[in-house]
């Protein structure tokens, strides 16, 4: 059935309308473009739609990934009708051509196919499930859309002609399905002790430990593979085959059937479309060189601190996970002389202190299944890995115009690539490198990696974001996100620091739980007025903020 009509809210409660859905072209008389930049409430995760208005130009529509780490289908539904309402398209019932060709005066819910919605660029940033995932949750909506051209990241090109590309897509793979088998015997090992759990001292507090390091594991498993919650599949099948996620299947399948114009881009490249003259789509990563693609930054130094304090239960699970293990002379802080074995019982003091711990209850004891606690690592190590791999652009507007970053989850490897792209050293203002003039001219910032600590670079990031007119969005809703991301998004200083320098124009998807350095405490958004920021609405459900750019 047809959504409820998006409607403004009431005054006395924040105002704002769904009236630009449609908005004319601007006309040669006005000033300036503008670009609307939606950004669609669907979760924690990305999924936005840019419309820019030039003079004299019809309206451009951009789209920027779809995706959220939390929610089903019908959880997606009314954000991506409306995101296909907003594009034009509708459903064929409603234009009065179902498939039995005869006309119908009562829509069947929910799935009759749509139509008639254009999008003339499509941008898919990275393989993460809350970037892509949107795109098979909602795959009936989606082909009723015509997407003209798409871009990627080189990181995604199969025919690559330097085999970087296919390095790299063989390295996660093989990190995905070493990850998804590690996760199903941690969980299987977990059922295990958890039969037998008994009120021994230690029993509990390593199983509460391990509970918390599965729980972990799943928390990076939802975004990274194919399917990692309660009913993830076991070793034998093909979810434990490191294959591609679901939603990026999805969206390359339709393009493909499109026909559609694909594009896989490298850092160091300018691209400009006709319909959108004077406009350069600088291409600022991911970095070609693999070292970036798995670089961290220096905490405080090159990103923000995490600023959250570990729980016990993970400190625990460090010390449990290692029992009985066959420690290197490195780990030990004595002699190796005074280590007791199974072939060598005696203690200096005489006796046999040494003993096995087999038997009902000892479960937990066992160290066959160490090797899994390595998974952590792994886990981390790939989520940052695909997280480099962002396809990272700045917009700009007219040679020395103002700039529009939008870089994806680009974390801080690929920031500093981007300083280090040669054909732009010297190349801005001032013989500044290009990039730093680019940050210099932001006046629009889609936050990387929902406000973590690491998703945002210090020196060579926001710190060269000085523009008076700058404003950012913020793709976090800890009301729908994993329970261990909320120990660090948001990140507090980095949060402080983007309502500092955005004076308030800081734009989160859901600031609700939010409590120190709330943006809507500096500067309330419905002061803007309707023409720079709006909430779309269906009753009271907050479908997407909109912030309009004057550039």
């Amino acid at each position: 059935m047809p959504t409820t009509p998006t409607k403004p809210r009431a005054a006395a409660a924040r105002p704002a309308a769904a009236s630009a859905a449609h908005r004319p072209a601007p006309t040669a008389a006005d000033a300036a473009p503008t670009v609307d930049v939606r950004m669609y409430c669907l979760g924690t995760g990305d999924c936005f739609v840019l419309k820019f208005h030039l003079p004299g130009q019809p309206p451009f529509t951009m789209m920027i990934d779809c995706g959220s780490c939390v929610g089903d289908e019908g959880d997606f539904r009314p954000y991506i009708e409306n995101l296909a309402e907003y594009v034009g398209a509708k459903r064929e019932a409603e234009n009065g051509t179902p498939k039995d060709g005869k006309k119908t005066a009562k829509a069947k819910a929910p799935k009759e196919p749509w139509a008639g919605g254009n999008i003339d660029l499509l941008v898919v940033t990275h393989e993460h499930n809350d970037h892509v995932n949107g795109f098979a949750k909602c795959r009936d909506i989606f082909k009723g859309i015509r997407i003209k051209e798409a871009w990627f990241a080189w990181t995604e090109d199969p025919g690559d002609p330097d085999g970087k590309a296919q390095d790299l897509l063989k390295k996660r793979e093989q990190m995905r399905k070493g990850f998804q088998l590690a996760l199903n015997r941690v969980k299987a090992s977990r059922a295990a002790i958890e039969k037998e759990l008994t009120d021994d001292f230690y029993n509990r507090p390593a199983f509460s430990s391990l509970t918390a390091f599965l729980t972990g594991l799943q928390t990076l498993g939802s975004i990274n593979l194919a399917d990692a919650g309660e009913d993830a599949p076991d070793a034998s099948t093909e979810a434990a085959s490191g294959r591609a996620l679901p939603g990026m299947t999805a969206i390359k399948a339709l393009l493909k059937a499109q026909g559609t114009l694909i594009r896989y881009l490298s850092p160091g490249s300018t691209l400009t479309l006709p319909p959108l003259p004077g406009v350069n789509f600088h291409v600022l990563g991911p970095p070609l060189d693999k070292k970036y693609i798995f670089k961290d930054g220096k905490e405080g130094r090159d990103v923000y601190k995490r600023y959250f304090s570990v729980g016990e239960g993970l400190l625990a699970m460090n010390t449990f996970a290692t029992l009985d293990t066959a420690p290197t002379q490195a780990d030990l802080p004595f002699g190796s002389e005074y280590v007791l074995t199974a072939t060598d019982p005696t203690g200096l003091a005489g006796g046999s202190p040494y003993q096995e711990y087999t038997g009902a209850g000892n479960k937990w004891r066992a160290i066959e299944n160490e090797w899994l606690y390595s998974a952590g690592s792994l886990a981390i190590r790939l989520n940052s890995h695909i997280n480099n791999t962002s396809l990272a652009l700045a917009v700009e507007f007219g040679k020395e115009g103002k700039v529009m970053l939008l870089p994806g989850d680009a974390e801080y490897g690929s920031w500093e690539s981007w300083h280090l792209i040669e054909k732009w050293n010297k190349a801005g203002k001032d013989g500044r490198h290009f990039v730093e003039d680019l940050l210099n001219r932001t006046v629009f910032y889609k936050v990387s990696h929902h406000l973590s600590y690491n998703g945002t670079a210090l020196e060579k990031g926001i710190m060269m974001m000085n523009s008076p007119d700058m404003a950012s969005m913020v793709t976090l809703d800890r009301s729908r996100i994993s329970v261990t991301w909320m120990k660090t998004m948001p990140n507090a200083p980095l949060l402080m620091e983007l309502n500092r320098r955005c004076a308030g124009k800081c734009f989160i998807m859901n600031e609700v739980d939010i409590t120190a350095n709330k943006p809507s405490a500096l500067l309330n958004p419905t002061s803007l007025g309707t023409a720079r920021y709006q909430e779309i609405l269906n009753g009271p459900q907050v479908l997407a903020k909109q912030y309009t750019v004057q550039l």
